[in-house]
């Protein structure tokens, strides 16, 4: 169950961040997607916090349901790459702090649990880095929702746009396979894992400034089932999230003392096993 919720939250924050990453900026639907490449290319830093509400339900009639909350706040640097990022979470009823900071040197973080700064294994950090600076150009996402324009709504609400699109099926089914695959680091997701994953709706919101074409919020809504190991369960999730600090953001370094007080980190550990 421990990895089920691990996995199953980092696939729900792969597809918001892909969410995100196709919906900045627009008039008409063509214009949003090209005019969100330029603003993506442009933007230097931002902050961004979500909220996340994930219930894990088990198909064994004897299991209880699962519920994970957790906020994250991030800061997000684009060149030199860098990230800085607090997590609250409250899982099976346990409350966990954590602190990360994601640099192209490497991810260091600290949880309240083990109260240790840890080094991520060199392998581990090298795909992140990569993965972040996939993330941070979306102009590939972007293309990729040209083959689904035609699901995508836009409209107008004072000073801002409001894009949504909701999806079902084995269409969409492709692009999320594609987009996890993408979003997550090497060896983190099993093959099983994701032949097994099985999207039965998606819905979001994205929030867009009309004059700079940066994203305001959003809402992503999910509904999957996934199996590993045997163990079949649904996932019903809730993610907002709000944008702020646009270019604001100075270079992220990690501090002296967190390098000081490193230990290096388990990979079986990592991977929740």
């Amino acid at each position: 169950m421990k990895k089920l919720l691990g996995l199953g939250s980092a696939i729900f924050l792969a597809v918001g961040l892909t969410a995100c990453g196709t919906t900045t900026s627009g008039k008409d639907v063509e214009d949003i997607i090209n005019s969100s490449i330029a603003a993506s290319e442009k933007l230097e830093s931002f902050h961004v916090k979500m909220e996340m509400e994930q219930d894990i339900i088990p198909a064994a009639e004897d299991a209880e349901k699962v519920t994970q909350e957790s906020t994250i706040e991030m800061d997000y640097v684009t060149e030199p790459l860098g990230l800085y990022q607090t997590t609250e979470m409250t899982m099976m009823g346990m409350p966990i702090e954590a602190e990360t900071y994601f640099t192209e040197e490497g991810m260091y973080t600290k949880d309240s649990m083990s109260n240790q700064w840890q080094a991520a294994p060199k392998e581990m950090s090298d795909s992140i880095v990569q993965m972040s600076k996939d993330q941070a150009d979306a102009t590939e996402q972007l293309k990729q929702m040209k083959e689904y324009i035609k699901d995508v709504k836009v409209d107008e609400k004072d000073d801002r746009y409001v894009i949504s699109f909701s999806a079902s099926g084995e269409e969409y089914q492709n692009l999320v396979e594609e987009q996890v695959e993408a979003t997550m680091p090497e060896g983190l997701m099993p093959k099983e894992m994701l032949e097994g994953l099985k999207v039965n709706k998606l819905d979001y919101t994205y929030e867009i400034d009309k004059k700079t074409y940066h994203p305001l919020n959003f809402t992503v809504n999910m509904d999957f089932d996934m199996e590993i190991e045997g163990e079949k369960v649904q996932s019903v999730q809730k993610m907002t999230g709000s944008y702020s600090k646009f270019n604001e953001i100075e270079d992220i370094t990690i501090p002296a003392e967190v390098k000081e007080n490193v230990v290096e980190m388990d990979e079986a550990a990592l991977q929740g096993e």
